[in-house]
Order: structure tokens, then sequence, then C-alpha cells
């Protein structure tokens, strides 16, 4: 995995100081190439073909396109001898060659037919043109700004804004998405002009004509429908999960697993510990906030069944203020997720004590199979109406608790008449009632409210609105909350230590045949993940496959009233955005009279942000 910059400027392009700033990212090389007005840069961290023959920017053997690249393709022995036939030779052992004369070869129609992660850039040298391209599910993260006759793009924002172009402005309708979802969403950030490559997207830029284009070249999914029964969905699952693994298993070093103890980590462990070369490494990690739910003793039990060389940490979050701050620095912008904290700890742990590289990791099950709890109100929605309306009656002496909202914004989110927003609302953390940008100043408010918070759930909907309820919900988080808040938390805290982390789940073969199958296979009467526990009996032992659903979480909302109380006021209070009604929100919160944890994660999470970016001014 690796770190990716460059782009093209009239004036000098600060393309050292860029590609430094992704450093972290890829620690073992650092390169970057000067074509006249054009720059690339790439950091290098060492996975396959550990030569320098390998290290990047990569020039194609007819010298006319240049590669610079983060991410993994493991189709690429199939692809390099398919090339190798047409009488291409390699110089190098690497995935890089193989994408840059693949493109020499097959153009655009190449993205198509990589299998893997990746964000890169080719640059043409005959047409003046920059090409950047993004994988299918958006797993590698890929900036651009195109403004003033400047076009740039990076793998983070941080390497964007240390080109010495970009105008630090905020874009009010990132900040709004960012409320209510605990992050941006589709190719808004929190910068203007600075936008994120969508997933499955590929862009172009003529830098004599300074004219942009965006084309989608990826859909995972298929209009027509499988018809494959349920017992050969679970027997087809069941192949292509295994071959998915045994692909990702490619490496020049050692692979390891983030072992929980769950479903997805436990399925991972057991493929690769039997298809893996070595004896394989999985990782588990206790946390001192984590509240009674101990992975340890599952994590230990299945190391123990599969023989894995397995690590445990016992990790303090004994100063997360500063830990707080870190991780705004390596996401750039605000990230409300606050399960980003134990994962950026227990990364940093494994690269500081066993030097680990790679790791596996299960991101994607729950959104393919529909492992959460609202995937099964929508397959019983008219059951959970019923429920609802039930309840209502008896509200005003139901216990006002965290459960109580909990409860109250899957109703509010299920029972909208405007289908469209029912997946935007089962995902935001605030009530209809209060929204959160009433807690600003007037005139910040008004412009926050002027932008639809909304607008790339509207543009999913008129894509998968042909679907049942519960179809429209599953392909809407693949493309929304997957990749803008999953899949960025686990890029942002791994590769802050150096550490690449893969996702079999979302192998192309595996995600396609998944999407396929209609939703009443997906959740089958109270049990959810119906699909992937059927196809893994026999593989993961029944102690798991059978055992409740342990969800980690970070125990903020008690943080926020006990020991980050004062830091929490301190940080907010600085900041001259906010109305005088936050400091009863804060109050009200640390005196237990309401719980207002979920908003209060976010705006300190903005405050940090604001306070470290003085020149950016709500």
């Amino acid at each position: 995995m690796c770190g990716i910059c460059g782009g093209k400027s009239n004036s000098k392009l600060e393309i050292i100081q860029m590609t430094s700033s992704l450093k972290h990212r890829g620690p073992d090389f650092l390169d970057t190439l000067i074509i006249n007005n054009v720059y690339l840069g790439h950091t290098r961290l060492s996975i396959l073909d550990l030569s320098n023959n390998a290290n990047q920017p990569m020039t194609s053997a007819n010298g006319r396109y240049v590669i610079t690249y983060n991410g993994e393709i493991y189709n690429y022995l199939d692809l390099r001898k398919e090339l190798s036939s047409l009488g291409i030779r390699f110089l190098t052992n690497c995935d890089t060659e193989v994408i840059l004369e693949g493109f020499a070869k097959w153009g655009v129609s190449l993205f198509e037919r990589l299998n893997g992660m990746f964000a890169f850039c080719i640059f043409d040298k005959e047409e003046q043109q920059f090409l950047i391209v993004r994988d299918r599910f958006g797993i590698k993260p890929l900036y651009y700004y195109n403004h003033n006759n400047n076009f740039i793009f990076g793998s983070e924002i941080k390497s964007l804004l240390s080109s010495g172009l970009i105008e630090r402005n905020i874009d009010y309708e990132g900040l709004h998405q960012y409320l209510l979802f605990s992050t941006t969403l589709g190719s808004t950030t929190f910068y203007q002009n600075v936008k994120k490559l969508l997933p499955g997207h590929y862009l172009t830029y003529d830098t004599t004509k300074d004219i942009i284009s965006e084309k989608k070249y990826s859909t995972f999914y298929d209009s027509n429908r499988s018809l494959d029964s349920i017992d050969d969905a679970i027997y087809n699952i069941k192949e292509l999960f295994i071959n998915s693994v045994k692909k990702q298993l490619i490496s020049d070093v050692p692979i390891g697993v983030f072992l929980s103890g769950g479903i997805d980590s436990t399925a991972i462990t057991a493929i690769a510990s039997k298809y893996y070369s070595g004896q394989l490494r999985t990782y588990s990690a206790g946390f001192d906030f984590d509240r009674g739910i101990n992975e340890l003793p599952n994590a230990k039990y299945i190391s123990n069944y599969f023989s894995t060389d397995h690590t445990e940490f016992h990790i303090t979050g004994r100063d997360i203020p500063s830990i707080l701050e870190e991780l705004n620095f390596y996401f750039d912008q605000p990230f409300g997720d606050s399960a980003n904290i134990p994962l950026y700890l227990m990364s940093k742990e494994v690269a500081n004590n066993s030097h680990q590289k790679v790791i596996l990791q299960g991101d994607g099950g729950d959104e393919l199979f529909a492992g959460y709890n609202q995937y099964f109100r929508l397959k019983n929605i008219k059951l959970f109406k019923l429920f609802s309306k039930g309840i209502i009656p008896f509200s005003s002496i139901i216990p006002k608790s965290s459960k109580y909202y909990r409860m109250l914004r899957s109703i509010q989110a299920v029972t909208l008449k405007n289908r469209e927003l029912i997946p935007a609302r089962l995902y935001s953390q605030e009530l209809v009632s209060e929204p959160p940008s009433e807690l600003f100043k007037k005139s910040c408010r008004i412009q926050i409210e002027d932008h639809d918070p909304y607008n790339y759930h509207r543009k999913l909907h008129e894509e998968f609105k042909s679907l049942d309820l519960l179809q429209e919900v599953l392909y809407t988080d693949v493309n929304a909350i997957l990749p803008d808040q999953y899949l960025e938390k686990v890029d942002r805290a791994t590769m802050a230590n150096g550490i690449e982390i893969r996702v079999p789940f979302l192998d192309n073969e595996l995600a396609n045949y998944v999407m396929s199958l209609p939703s009443r296979y997906k959740v089958v009467g109270r049990e959810k993940k119906y699909l992937l526990k059927k196809s893994l009996r026999g593989i993961v032992p029944e102690r798991i496959l059978n055992g409740p659903k342990r969800g980690f979480s970070v125990p903020f909302k008690y943080w926020l009233r006990t020991s980050m109380k004062d830091y929490m006021y301190d940080m907010i209070k600085s900041c001259s955005c906010f109305d005088d009604k936050i400091e009863q929100l804060m109050n009200d919160h640390i005196n237990k009279k309401k719980d207002h944890g979920y908003i209060l994660w976010k705006l300190l999470n903005l405050s940090v942000w604001l306070n470290k970016n003085k020149d950016i001014i709500l």
C-alpha cells in the first residue's frame, strides 16, 4: 500500500511537500517525477516485489505512460499471463507493471478487469492527459482539486493542502452531511473545490485544454438478478469466499488477521490458516475502555482452534484527547465514528511490536449479508410499524434512555412517507425534530441549512428505486456508508501506522454474486446474515456461528461526562460558530438529564479541526 499525489500547475507545484505528507502511507521509499509542468509523487509500502525495480513513479515499456499507484490487484498474475501471451515482456514481479502495460494494451477497459483495491494515476505523455481511477468499492481513497487552471490529486487531503494552491473555504454541504452522518458522503469534502473521486469511477484531465471529465466504469451489481435457489446460493457463496481469501494471501511479506472472535474475522482466519503457506499471524486487543465487551476469550479460542501465531495486546486509552487530535491530523477533516480510536491504537501496537505490513479484516460482511438490526426491521417493516403504533401511547412513561432515542430514530426512519430518505435517516444519529444545525449561530445556520445533506442519497435512490426497500437500503449502504465511513475509518487509522488492510468480503466475484441475490435470502425470520452463516457451516465453529453479535462500543458518551468533560467544554466553547444553547446541551449530558453523546462527539471533533485550522472560519 502506498501514497500517491501529483498534478499540473502553471506555477511551481510543491511536489516534495505533497509527497512527504504521505510518508506514513509508504515509509519504505519516496520519489517524485517532474515532466515540464506535470508532477507525480509516490511513497511506497513494499508488499510485492520488494526490489528497487518496483519503485514508482514507473514508466511503461514504450515510454508513453507513467503511473503512480496505491493498492493491490489480486488477479494480477492472471492478467500478466494474458499480457505475456500477447508478447509483452515484464521487468518486475509487481502488480504495478501489470496495470501499466495492461492500460497500454487495453486502455480504460482494463479497469473493469481489475479485482482488488486501488487508486492510481496514469499520465499520458503523448496526449498530455491525466487519468485517475478508484476501485469499485472505494476501499482506497483518492481526492482531487480542479480550479483556476490547476489540477492536483492525492491519497489524502493533506497532500493537496501541501501544494500551496488550495483556498481553505468550508463546504457547507459537507458540514451538513457530517452533522447527520459523522462523515461527508459521495464526492463532497469539508473543502470547497476538493472532491473525492467516486468509487468505480475514473477521471480524465486534459492539461492543454483544461478539460475534465468523470465517468463510471463499474457497477458491482447486475441488472440481471440471480435465479439460483437458496441452497445453490449457500454453496456458491462458500466457494467464492474461499477463493477470495486465497487470492488475498498473495504477498512477499507475512500476512496477518485482525481477529475479533466474531463471525467475519473467524471465517477469514479459518480459510487463511488452511491455505496460507506459513503459520498465520492473528492479532486481538483488549482495551481498558471495553466496558465489559472483551473480545480476547473468543479470539483466543479461535486462534487455538486454527493453530495461529496469536498475539494479544492490552491497550490503555489514558489520554483520549491527544489520540483524538492525532486522528484529526490523519483524517484531514472531522470524522465522528469513535471506532477509529481502538482501530488506530491496535494498528499502532501491531506496527510497533510485530512489524506487520499486511492484515486481513472483515469489513463489508454486514453490508453484503444484512448484518445490522435495521435490515431485520426493513424485512419485517409491516410488523415493525404495528409495533411502533403500539408503543406510541406509552411513550410518556417509557424511560428516556439511549435505547429509547435509538428506537425513536428507527421508528422515524422506517415510517417516512418519502422512501428516498429512509436509507439516510436510518444512519443519522439525530432526531428529525432536533436538527443539529440549530446549535449554530444564525449566520452559520443559514449557510448550513441552505445545502441539502441528502443530495447523494437522492441520486442513489434514482438508481435503485426499482428494487424492494431492503435491497435498496443494502445497495445504498454499499455505495455510501461503507466507503465514506467504514472503509475511510479503516484506511486512515491503519495507514497512519503503515499497515495495509485487505477486505476479502469485497472481492469482485463474491460481491457481484451476493448483490444479485434476492433480499428474502439475506434476512430469514429473525436471523441476520442468514446466507453467510449457512455457507460457513463446517468451516466456522458452532460456538461462533450461534453466538450473539457482539458489537464493540467505544464509551465516548461516558467520557464526555467524566474524563473528557473539561476538554469538551473548553474545546467547543473556544469556537465562535456555536449558539449559546450548546452550553445547556453539554450540561444536560454531563448531568444525565438527556443523552446528547452523538452530537457532542461530532461537535467536539469539529471543534478540534477548527482549532487546528484557524484560517477556516464558519
